[in-house]
């Protein structure tokens, strides 16, 4: 009789422990989908705040901490997020990338993202493609950012060259020739490179030490002329002001000429 009673027992027991595991295993599924849920809500914060602010060394922090949350899930397409996540840290790192590279790898990010939304857990599923949506935005604004930059330079040289070039010293010229030659040579654009080119011969020929005018003005007007030829071809905001700059490089020649 306790025979029986301790095999009742022990076949209880043994129902009820096997009632537990779903159960912790339940618990342990919710609690790795609140802690999702919880850093989803920070990294949204992050993006919908004022991100001028974020130094550098934070952003790379918060990128390596998803890096490292989204290489433990299984999925391709989160591995894939993982590794363009990998590469914007990277970037982010080497304080040498455009405005430009940062803003495609985030678009990229954003886009995987919000694809991503499709498939993933009904609990997670609206948030994740309200991220992807925001990192696209981010990855936008980004490179409007730089744009905005660039033309700015782009106005700030055609004033340069507007005014009385006998009072702009060399190392000037030589600093100005550097900023364009770092935006342009990393172009794809044939006609682009041609022109960071044409950038750095001319560079060359003003650190001598007694420049010749002419040397000078031949530079400027194949300059002048690849400058005007890429307008054509420029994004809408840029068209004015690179017509601008490759008539007055041309016009710069003609003045070093006479």
């Amino acid at each position: 009789m306790a025979g029986k009673t301790q095999a009742k027992s022990k076949q209880e027991a043994d129902h009820n422990e096997e009632e537990k595991q779903p159960a912790q295993q339940n618990g342990a599924s919710s609690k790795a989908d609140n802690d999702l849920l919880e850093k989803l809500d920070e990294l949204r914060s992050t993006l919908s705040g004022d991100l001028t602010d974020l130094e550098t060394e934070a952003a790379v922090e918060l990128v390596s901490e998803w890096q490292g949350v989204l290489q433990k899930v299984k999925e391709p397409e989160v591995k894939e997020i993982a590794s363009h996540l990998k590469e914007l840290a990277k970037l982010l790192k080497s304080n040498k990338a455009t405005g430009h590279e940062i803003s495609e790898v985030l678009i990229e990010i954003g886009e995987q993202t919000a694809n991503y939304a499709g498939d993933a857990e009904k609990e997670v599923k609206t948030p994740v493609r309200q991220l992807g949506k925001q990192l696209t935005k981010v990855g936008n604004t980004v490179g409007k950012i730089e744009e905005h930059e660039q033309i700015e330079e782009i106005d700030g040289l055609i004033d340069t060259l507007d005014g009385d070039l006998t009072q702009v010293d060399s190392e000037t010229s030589v600093g100005a020739i550097d900023t364009w030659y770092k935006v342009l040579h990393n172009s794809e654009d044939e006609s682009i490179k041609e022109i960071a080119n044409g950038l750095k011969e001319l560079k060359q020929v003003l650190k001598r030490s007694k420049p010749k005018a002419t040397d000078i003005a031949e530079v400027l007007t194949r300059l002048g002329e690849q400058t005007q030829q890429a307008a054509h071809e420029a994004k809408r905001g840029f068209k004015g002001p690179v017509q601008r700059l490759g008539k007055l490089l041309s016009k710069t020649a003609k003045s070093l000429e006479e």
